[in-house]
């Protein structure tokens, strides 16, 4: 219990002393893999990954065990190993790939879209426009689904409104997030 106690304590000032500092990439040459040091060079999280690549916000990119995650500026894991892609929007989001099909995590690391869709586009809107089998729908960036991947054509307007068709038939309608 004691040594217990003792682990979770250093851990707690590893990931506090780890989030206050500038981290450094850092790789073991004889694992070959890649973890964090500090600006004297003392590891702050030990070498375990394949890859770590910069990505937008300060963000990282890690690959371990052929999957893709991310990290935060301080090397926290945001987004497990497990996508086969990952990349990161201006607003922070991150598109997950997994099996040639798409969704959204959001910048805390809670996946909002599955990955289940051919493509998705983050709008300046707030919105996340989806496709499926060449049908086009949207989520709001919570999540929520605001139009189901149904329409031939989605037309984003001023405001909350969009123009949706559907064959022939086009209709305006305001989005409610």
């Amino acid at each position: 219990m004691k040594q217990t106690l003792l682990s979770l304590a250093l851990f707690l000032t590893v990931q506090t002393y780890a989030d206050a500092q500038e981290l450094v990439i850092w790789k073991d040459s004889k694992t070959e893999k890649y973890g964090f040091s500090d600006q004297e060079g003392n590891i702050v999280i030990t070498p375990r990954y394949d890859v770590l690549k910069p990505l937008r916000n300060g963000m990282w990119m890690s690959k371990f065990g052929g999957k893709y995650g991310v990290l935060s500026k301080s090397g926290k894991e945001i987004i497990t190993s497990k996508y086969d892609s990952v990349k990161v929007a201006t607003n922070g989001f991150i598109v997950v790939g997994l099996a040639r099909k798409f969704g959204v995590v959001n910048p805390q690391g809670k996946e909002i879209i599955a990955p289940t869709f051919d493509a998705v586009e983050l709008l300046d809107n707030k919105c996340v426009k989806v496709s499926s089998g060449g049908k086009f729908g949207c989520f709001a960036e919570s999540g929520k689904q605001l139009l189901a991947a149904e329409y031939d054509d989605i037309k984003f307007l001023e405001g909350n409104q969009v123009q949706t068709r559907k064959g022939t038939a086009v209709r305006i309608q305001a989005l409610s997030h």
